[in-house]
């Protein structure tokens, strides 16, 4: 590789990178214009509450967004991606944490969610990176009282956590909580899903 190819990777890299910390910005701040452009026209999004296409996701936060109470909010925590470029071609895992501030009941938790984006991206006529394809690995998660001496014992007993996927079981139990359905078809780590989802990552590049 000769310094104009390094010179061209540093600078895709950085792009690439630039366009994950926009889609967190967007998404958590309410900047639906911002989030939008992050994606191609026929992208999609594949997480743990739609499965369908990037400008269905969009609509639908709005949505959540103006749907959570005002003492709840969330935030999407981005780690060092590692980006890999071919030609017009990439793809980066980046891992995530999701946290959220939950109220049920008469109680206020802490919520984190652990996991990492897949993404496809695609450089088309504009020359401008885009998202292509995103998918969410779900690692774990845990749901913490804010204040611990408030919650009477066996308060967890009662929630029917068995019926979700265990990485992702208290996100996927608010989700409900509030209205909306977990998918299905959600991946998580270390799951023949996410086996088949890492090879075409690996065949978007050839």
């Amino acid at each position: 590789m000769d310094f104009n190819e390094r010179l061209q990777k540093v600078a895709d890299e950085h792009e690439i990178s630039k366009l994950l910390s926009s889609w967190a910005y967007g998404r958590d701040n309410g900047e639906w214009d911002l989030l939008a452009d992050c994606y191609h026209g026929d992208a999609t999004m594949n997480i743990s509450w739609i499965s369908g296409s990037a400008s269905d996701f969009v609509e639908q936060s709005k949505k959540m967004l103006a749907g959570a109470a005002t003492d709840e909010h969330g935030k999407h925590n981005l780690g060092d991606a590692f980006i890999r470029v071919a030609g017009d071609r990439a793809v980066s895992e980046c891992h995530v944490e999701l946290l959220r501030r939950m109220r049920n009941d008469t109680f206020e938790f802490d919520m984190i969610t652990w996991g990492r984006f897949i993404d496809l991206f695609e450089r088309r006529e504009d020359r401008v990176w885009r998202i292509f394809e995103r998918t969410m690995v779900y690692e774990k998660d845990r749901m913490d009282p804010v204040n611990p001496d408030q919650v009477p014992a066996g308060y967890y007993d009662a929630m029917n956590l068995e019926k979700f996927p265990a990485a992702c079981r208290f996100l996927c139990y608010r989700l409900e909580l509030r209205g909306w359905s977990p998918e299905p078809n959600i991946i998580t780590v270390n799951s023949e899903a996410e086996k088949q989802l890492l090879e075409n990552a690996r065949k978007w590049l050839l």
